[in-house]
């Protein structure tokens, strides 16, 4: 018994692993793109209405907005003797973002870093995120942040987000963890 296939056989064989392949990395590229891709999307033409939909609708309610600003000026002055803003560390960063509803539109006011025990205005990356409504800035005093950020948190007007991972949040704010309950975070056990 001759264990060679020939050539006609070996062929055949280099050919269906072949094709075996090409089917392998179709289905792998179409579970990929299912599975962890973001898809966006599609676009979808409405009707013209008298109120624009959507993000132009919210740009529009934006620009015409009549919504009168919380003294951010005094908010920057009164963060910046909060113990908690002197106790974030250099390579920590928190943004903390204001904003306001108009006719269903989220708004945005004001962003603010806290980063090396200072406040500056502004966006930016950062490992952990808060954004509350703009109604508590005129509330806040140089002592009751978290007690803010803990009434706005069970009224449903704070959202949070931490972009950095729990190992890397707990090693950067380490020395933050008395506000752990604050700023949401979460510590698995």
């Amino acid at each position: 018994m001759n264990c060679m296939l020939g050539k006609r056989g070996s062929k055949k064989l280099i050919v269906g692993i072949i094709i075996i392949f090409i089917v392998l990395a179709i289905v792998g590229t179409s579970a990929y793109i299912f599975y962890f891709k973001e898809s966006k999307p599609a676009a979808v033409s409405t009707p013209s209405t008298s109120v624009p939909s959507g993000p132009s609708r919210c740009s529009l309610v934006a620009k015409n907005d009549t919504y009168t600003e919380p003294d951010f000026d005094r908010l920057k002055n009164v963060m910046q003797e909060q113990q908690i803003v002197k106790d974030v560390p250099s390579a920590g960063k928190i943004s903390l973002k204001f904003y306001h509803f108009a006719e269903g539109c989220r708004i945005w006011d004001k962003s603010y870093i806290l980063s090396d025990g200072k406040i500056t205005e502004g966006g930016g990356e950062s490992d952990i995120q808060l954004w509350i409504a703009s109604s508590y800035v005129d509330r806040i005093t140089e002592t009751n942040f978290c007690d803010i950020i803990k009434e706005a948190r069970a009224s449903g007007d704070l959202g949070q987000d931490a972009t950095a991972g729990e190992a890397t949040l707990l090693w950067r704010y380490k020395s933050m963890l008395k506000y752990r309950e604050c700023l949401g975070i979460k510590i698995s056990e």
